[in-house]
């Protein structure tokens, strides 16, 4: 009995054909015969052969080409790789039997046709009935070989299909855990704000309703980035402003922000809200910023197919510097590795008196959000 093979795996697609590519492959295989046969000929001194050598290959290999999409069809029908060549054996021994006859049959038809319009005389093809078994042997091979490619080529296609899935699922995993560390990002500097707030809204109401105020301008801010990953450093430096902008309605002139931004750096990628979790961590660790006075330094240049942001912050010579990252360079750290991969680095270092965070990550150039686009994210949220 034979068993059709329908495949329910979708990675088990039929083998995709360029059919141009089977032509030239039959072009190049009756070149080839042609001239082995032709060559042999001069070899033994036979004269005149080069136009019914030519017919003759021609005609054989024409019929093969013809008769090729049998052996696709029957490949497809009946595939013969994951072991299924143990139930559909039989249907590609009909499907070669078929092949040799109407190969052997096509060849005579053929030549006897074109021959005597060719000025070659009557073809003499011999006895048929003996003539069908001697092609089969050739025949035979070629079947076999036209269904050992198809079948190569649907392994490799379903292996390709397999790579491909496995690609998107890593990156969809990676995506999903990057939203993961983003969100719990984010709560991180909410409850860090409100804490801000919490601590002026008795003493100082008016300031608080003005911390209030920004804290809302910043997360109308956050919204407009939420869809994206990166976003340029320019947008980023907008997100950082507000934020900086909340630190000092609660600080005043006790802390201090300076910006030194390269100019060809503001139109290169940077992960969305990476920069605000490092000022925040030089606002904390500052010297004394409650009774004192905080200076962060911000700095971006690009070097080598490299953007480098440098967080700086004043220390107390008695500090020591820090042996595992808190939560917000913590999941800064591993946004970076999921992003980037090796790349990326963030490193921590201490020198005269300052602690620097210093983000390096490759440098490429990426299109801002539209500003229409953001304008009525903006609006909306008013």
């Amino acid at each position: 009995m034979i068993v059709s093979s329908a495949a329910s795996d979708p990675e088990d697609r039929p083998p995709r054909l360029r059919w141009g590519a089977v032509v030239a492959f039959f072009t190049v295989a009756f070149v080839a015969r042609f001239a082995y046969f032709y060559l042999d000929d001069l070899t033994r001194r036979q004269a005149g052969t080069f136009l019914p050598r030519l017919l003759e290959e021609g005609t054989a290999n024409l019929a093969s080409l013809v008769l090729f999409p049998i052996a696709v069809h029957l490949e497809r029908r009946f595939p013969m790789d994951r072991g299924r060549w143990r139930r559909n054996w039989l249907a590609h021994i009909a499907g070669y039997v078929a092949y040799s006859i109407a190969h052997t049959t096509f060849i005579a038809f053929s030549r006897e046709a074109v021959f005597p319009l060719l000025g070659q005389g009557t073809y003499d093809y011999g006895v048929m009935s003996v003539r069908y078994f001697m092609e089969a042997a050739q025949d035979l091979f070629s079947y076999s070989g036209f269904i050992a490619v198809l079948t190569l080529i649907r392994v490799q296609q379903r292996l390709r299909e397999r790579e491909i899935r496995a690609a998107r699922l890593e990156r969809d995993a990676a995506r999903a855990r990057i939203e993961a560390l983003a969100l719990r990002l984010q709560p991180h500097f909410l409850f860090n704000a409100l804490n801000t707030i919490a601590s002026t809204v008795y003493d100082d109401p008016a300031a608080a309703d003005d911390l209030i105020g920004q804290l809302g301008n910043l997360l109308r801010q956050t919204l407009e980035t939420s869809d994206r990953q990166e976003i340029t450093l320019s947008e980023e430096l907008e997100l950082l402003r507000a934020y900086e902008t909340l630190i000092e309605a609660r600080f005043g002139e006790r802390v201090r922000f300076e910006h030194r931004i390269a100019a060809d750096t503001l139109s290169l990628a940077v992960p969305a809200f990476v920069l605000q979790p490092l000022v925040e961590n030089a606002v904390v660790h500052g010297t004394d910023s409650e009774r004192g006075e905080a200076h962060v330094d911000v700095a971006a240049t690009v070097d080598g197919g490299v953007l480098c942001v440098a967080v700086e912050n004043a220390t107390s010579s008695g500090d020591a510097e820090p042996t595992r990252y808190g939560t917000g360079l913590g999941a800064t750290v591993a946004r970076l590795e999921l992003l980037y991969g090796s790349p990326a680095s963030l490193e921590t270092s201490r020198a005269s008196g300052r602690f620097r965070v210093t983000l390096r990550i490759p440098a490429r150039v990426i299109a801002p959000a539209k500003s229409d686009a953001r304008t009525s994210i903006a609006r909306a949220h008013r």
